[in-house]
């Protein structure tokens, strides 16, 4: 986000009224003089937000419609949370949220473990927009942690927030009775398209270039006339993109932890709005007329966001996850495309794309309820088995065993599919 971002002077009519409805008890209570709070809580309250919305640079995530679809086709979330700080009347920054009622989940040793049932108040990803200012982060910050008071609120839930931002700062020095944790921290990258003049992009280096054609080479020597590649953008070909797509994906680790999943309601309702909305496009490679990898994601506002991958394991020595990143990042270049925006991922994988790469973390913020306390504890209890037991591996040197492992509960999650 841009530091020095003109804010636009977005006169106070554009802004949700001052009724009870859209209004928290506690709003500007203790803010600076000249700043005040407003809260949307509403679908209508944010309806009329809109005007401002869209005069601030944002990402797919905090784009308005695809926000308010959400709120609509999504039954966990129970209310919308947007939080506005004006300074003499004008907006100036705003964090954008909803209040989810879900039972929360966590990964250990490759089990997909459930908690318990809490209701989170989650900040999307990118959802601190507008002018950046330290007073405003402060404000911001104070906002969400009153949130427990008045919103039957048990745990405050970042997906993706800046480690370094004023904002995180403003949260760790909240009260004694909140706790906060970081349960974990990922790298996450963005793929540049473009160059200065004058300048290679690092994706397409000599180095990398040659690599892709040895690669190509070596996969149509194992399979001559029988490698192809397909972009599906187009509104009456996604459903055969998405097809292909799922009948890969349904064969992975990430389908078999439940996450990443094609097949979830929700997913496929997300899909849907995208497509409509001309930002869906689906890659896919083919061998022998049969999906082999996939690549799905939304183009908004020249960056391209990646949100679903996968590819057949049984292809995994011919390397065709990166062939088809290859070929996915040089039509999208060729489509005027800016950047590409990785998500997390292997650092290996990432350096070779000669990516930029941002620190962020999964941030819990946990409050003194009692079902924020269970959250809390069960948390607390898979982030210490999780961190001890990669103490352990490195330690005894059980790399192999764990990878076994892992192998071994796709192979029987495999079997039981296939016999389904």
């Amino acid at each position: 986000m841009n530091a020095q971002q003109t804010v636009p002077e977005i006169p106070l009519a554009f802004y949700p009224d001052s009724s009870a409805h859209n209004r928290c008890p506690s709003e500007s209570e203790g803010a600076p003089e000249g700043f005040s709070i407003h809260l949307a809580n509403t679908i209508e309250a944010v309806e009329e937000l809109r005007p401002m919305w869209n005069n601030w640079s944002h990402g797919l995530d905090t784009d308005i419609d695809y926000y308010l679809h959400n709120l609509r086709s999504d039954a966990t979330i129970l209310r919308p949370w947007v939080i506005t700080v004006c300074q003499e009347g004008i907006p100036q920054a705003m964090l954008v949220g909803q209040i989810r009622k879900c039972r929360v989940s966590a990964v250990v040793s490759f089990v997909n473990i459930r908690g318990p049932e809490t209701n989170v108040l989650e900040v999307n990803n990118g959802g601190r927009i507008g002018k950046e200012s330290k007073a405003i982060d402060r404000l911001l910050a104070m906002q969400l942690l009153r949130s427990a008071k008045y919103a039957g609120v048990d745990v405050l839930m970042f997906q993706r927030l800046p480690l370094q931002s004023t904002l995180f700062r403003n949260l760790q020095s909240s009260g004694l009775l909140v706790k906060r944790r970081v349960p974990h921290v990922f790298y996450y990258s963005v793929v540049p398209l473009t160059a200065p003049a004058g300048k290679r992009v690092p994706m397409f280096s000599g180095k990398n270039l040659r690599e892709t054609r040895r690669e190509t080479r070596v996969l149509q020597r194992a399979f001559p006339d029988a490698v192809r590649f397909k972009c599906f953008c187009h509104p009456g070909e996604l459903d055969l993109g998405l097809r292909d797509a799922t009948m890969v994906s349904v064969t992975s680790w990430q389908h078999y932890l439940g996450h990443d999943s094609l097949c979830d309601a929700q997913t496929q309702s997300n899909l849907g709005f995208c497509a409509r909305r001309g930002w869906l496009r689906v890659y896919v490679m083919y061998i022998n007329d049969s999906p082999c990898s996939f690549l799905i994601g939304q183009l908004y506002n020249r960056t391209f966001y990646c949100q679903h991958a996968g590819y057949n394991r049984a292809f995994a020595k011919f390397s065709v996850g990166w062939l088809l990143t290859a070929w996915a990042l040089q039509n999208l270049a060729a489509f005027g495309v800016q950047e590409v925006d990785l998500g997390g991922g292997d650092q290996e994988h990432n350096r070779r794309l000669g990516c930029r790469v941002r620190e962020e973390g999964t941030v819990h913020v946990y409050f003194p309820t009692f079902r924020g306390l269970r959250a809390n504890l069960f948390f607390l209890a898979a982030q210490i088995v999780r961190v001890a037991g990669r103490k352990t591996r490195n330690e005894l040197r059980l790399n192999r065993v764990s990878k076994a492992w892992s192998q071994s509960l796709i192979s029987r999650w495999r079997a039981r599919n296939s016999r389904g």
